[in-house]
């Protein structure tokens, strides 16, 4: 739409085995404007913080981390506002399929609407609606990362470089 192709091509499925720093929107997975998830395989402590996965920053993007042991998702529509969705209670320690879940119902139309939903282990653990999503490129500078955040935050929640508190085995990200 924008006229630059998207490294990533027409790939729906995406997956990152472990920590990942700094690589650029073009050739990440392109998020916007459509559903996708993020699963990820990972082995935690009591009260674990950090990121599991982060596209963009302030201007514009998708964060998907642990906040005092509370799985969480974001997403900021081009710095006018920001949406957030929490578990219900806390992760337990151990190892775990993190999931967040996003289900775009905006039809054709861009920037639209949508739903996330979380689960663990396959159990829905919080749900939330996204009122708007940024339709075209989040930002000049920012980057997809996991296992940390190098860039500016998605959302206030949380300080970069916000490093993942335990093991990420794999992450992988699908795009319908």
């Amino acid at each position: 739409m924008t006229g630059k192709p998207n490294l990533a091509g027409d790939r729906k499925s995406f997956t990152y085995p472990g920590r990942l720093a700094g690589l650029p929107e073009a050739s990440a997975p392109d998020l916007k404007n459509k559903s996708f998830g993020v699963t990820a395989r990972a082995d935690i402590a009591n009260n674990a913080n950090g990121m599991i996965f982060a596209q963009g920053g302030t201007t514009g993007g998708w964060a998907f981390y642990l906040k005092d042991g509370r799985l969480k998702a974001a997403h900021n529509y081009i710095d006018v506002e920001t949406y957030d969705v929490a578990s219900d209670a806390p992760v337990a320690a151990g190892a775990h399929e993190l999931r967040m879940d996003f289900a775009y119902e905006g039809g054709d139309k861009m920037g639209g609407a949508g739903t996330i939903t979380l689960s663990v282990d396959g159990t829905r653990v919080g749900t939330g609606k996204i009122g708007r999503t940024t339709p075209f490129k989040y930002s000049l500078s920012e980057n997809q990362d996991i296992g940390t955040d190098t860039g500016t935050p998605v959302t206030y929640d949380y300080t970069t470089p916000f490093d993942f508190q335990g093991e990420l085995e794999q992450v992988v990200v699908d795009l319908r």
